[in-house]
């Protein structure tokens, strides 16, 4: 990457009190050469018959707009460059397990939409390989959404868990699902380190407090209660085409990221995709 097709002009927006609000949509996004085409079809795309990207990519707490600027980056850098920074994101959200190389060779996709009308979500990054899809969940200073039924009868994790799934079972492939917040999930947890199940289902996600609730709906999927999985069989029991899916390997399979680790791993491949 030796240059570039878009540079931060300083244009001024409105300032103060929240979140500063940039005069252009661009001066709030890393735009990779030749790529400002595809970053306003991405702003501009429409979920649910409205066009959110659009309304807030002005903002400087914009998720959407921190997510396309570093995946986009890590879609422009050489393929070479790309697998080194998805080994690093891969062993920080997993550990000592090796990277399928069905990620380390696969598709980055950002914005897709999932699943079908009845139950379908719009997903913030995924990457898409021989043998494998993976859910990224980007969060920034905003927590995950909570149920709301009829109409939203799970929560944003369950119904990202319900969707990858059983995208994954159509395809016949490894269903991975990764978080990728602010902090680690001890850190969030410990905005409400008290809190239990009832605190959990009533809270309402609303500012940088509520956070924690991520974490906790994380945590309760991934490792269960008092050692069972039931409330990562509970939320896969009615969904279809998923029934008998291993929640075992399921929960295995949920990593967390922090935004720190991801910008280093991005930084580096840029870094490197530069030098050669």
């Amino acid at each position: 990457m030796t240059t570039s097709s878009y540079l931060y002009r300083g244009r001024r927006g409105v300032g103060g009190r929240g979140p500063f609000i940039y005069a252009e949509y661009e001066d709030g996004h890393v735009i990779c050469p030749g790529r400002a085409s595809a970053l306003k079809a991405f702003v501009r795309q429409a979920h649910g018959g409205l066009q959110h990207k659009l309304k807030n990519a002005h903002s400087s707490n914009s998720e959407d707009a921190l997510t396309w600027s570093c995946f986009d980056a890590l879609r422009y850098v050489d393929q070479r460059h790309r697998k080194v920074a998805l080994t690093q994101v891969w062993e920080l959200a997993f550990g000592d397990r090796a990277i399928p190389a069905g990620v380390e060779n696969g598709e980055i996709e950002i914005g897709r939409v999932y699943g079908t009308t009845k139950e379908g979500t719009e997903v913030d990054v995924s990457i898409e390989g021989p043998g494998v899809l993976v859910f990224f969940e980007a969060k920034l200073y905003s927590s995950m959404s909570q149920s709301d039924y009829p109409r939203k009868p799970h929560n944003q994790i369950a119904r990202k868990l319900r969707v990858g799934a059983r995208e994954a079972v159509r395809r016949g492939v490894d269903f991975y699902f990764i978080v990728l917040d602010l902090a680690p999930i001890d850190k969030l947890r410990n905005l409400n380190p008290r809190a239990g199940l009832a605190a959990a289902q009533e809270a309402k996600t609303s500012g940088f407090g509520s956070k924690w609730l991520t974490a906790y709906w994380f945590v309760r999927y991934k490792y269960g209660w008092k050692g069972s999985l039931t409330p990562l069989r509970r939320i896969l029991a009615d969904a279809p085409a998923i029934d008998g899916i291993s929640a075992t390997q399921l929960g295995r399979n949920m990593g967390w990221l922090t935004w720190a680790d991801v910008f280093k791993a991005v930084l580096r491949a840029v870094l490197a995709n530069q030098s050669r």
